[in-house]
């Protein structure tokens, strides 16, 4: 193999990617990407090649984290396929297929090309591959444009705060486009106590946005695990940063990573809720902040809010739950 073209820019376009600050090519699962490469010598009849895709650090095909399939001159199924769509002066032209339900994440391409009982393998790179909202097969699938388009591209917005007497707003960067905020995005997820656990099985498990979800909601909050922010509702923010003083998301994370993955201080609700909704819209998972005024607050996680009355009906000072 002579050399590799990712067709960024191609790609990138093609599969809404573009505004992402990144040299790597990052792609959208379930739909067509192309690449080209030089070789040496001209495929014939007497040689053939094959792909290898593989994500995480134990990647298996009964687990779906790696895929071998043939370069062909069609792609059929919905699994992962490679057609080679030109041969011209030892250079391939190549389509890569990944399948809707494929798990997110950096994937490591290599190819094998054997020639009459010698196989030689190579590297070819690695590449992200986010979820698709444009995609009907996928599970993320948003039909309206304009909802697509607020949902996952657009990179600042307003929260709401305050109280029910007195709600205001604050401008949030999101910013999920930034240089390196994809790749902090990944990390999120590779310092998760379910990636630490098992990370075979929860690199598996990354093919459904639910998963994702849980565990990206549990690592914004530093409270038992390496997350990112690290929550303060005492008034005293000596050490850290009072939570009405950030504007975005990218200061936070990048913060946390400079810092070696240590809890950022401080934050409170919409902070955290901003931070969370950066990640999901970086990994292509369709997200927007709510606010909730007068929320009820189930303080022993006993999944219900508990009110206690006296015989007469009036309530009455126990339990630590309020409305």
């Amino acid at each position: 193999l002579q050399s590799v073209d990712w067709q960024i820019s191609l790609n990138e376009q093609a599969h809404h990617t573009d505004k992402f600050s990144s040299q790597e090519l990052i792609v959208r699962r379930g739909q067509l990407f192309y690449m080209s490469l030089t070789v040496y010598r001209c495929l014939d009849c007497n040689r053939s090649a094959t792909f290898t895709a593989s994500t995480g650090p134990y990647p298996s095909e009964s687990a779906k984290t790696k895929a071998v399939f043939p370069l062909s001159n069609s792609i059929s199924g919905t699994g992962w396929g490679a057609q080679l769509l030109h041969n011209n002066n030892n250079v391939l032209s190549i389509s890569i297929l990944s399948p809707a339900n494929a798990p997110i994440g950096r994937y490591t391409l290599s190819i094998e090309i054997s020639s009459e009982g010698n196989d030689s393998t190579t590297q070819l790179g690695t590449f992200i591959l986010l979820f698709n909202p444009w995609l009907q097969a996928d599970s993320v699938f948003i039909s309206n444009h304009d909802e697509r388009e607020e949902y996952v591209q657009e990179d600042a917005g307003v929260i709401f705060v305050g109280r029910t007497s007195y709600i205001s707003t604050i401008g949030w960067n999101y910013g999920q486009f930034e240089e390196g905020i994809l790749n902090i995005c990944l990390s999120l997820l590779d310092n998760s106590l379910n990636f630490r656990r098992d990370p075979a099985t929860d690199v598996a498990r990354r093919d459904d946005p639910q998963y994702i979800g849980r565990v990206l909601s549990a690592m914004i909050n530093a409270n038992d695990d390496y997350g990112v922010v690290s929550g303060n509702w005492s008034g005293n923010y000596v050490g850290g940063q009072d939570p009405r003083n950030w504007n975005g998301s990218v200061e936070i994370l990048k913060q946390w990573q400079i810092s070696g993955f240590r809890p950022v201080r401080y934050g409170q609700c919409w902070v955290f809720a901003g931070t969370l909704n950066t990640v999901l819209r970086s990994l292509g998972i369709p997200s927007r902040v709510i606010t909730n005024f007068n929320s009820a607050h189930d303080t022993d996680k006993n999944l219900s809010v508990d009110v206690y009355y006296d015989p007469r009906g009036w309530p009455m000072d126990k339990g630590s739950d309020s409305v």
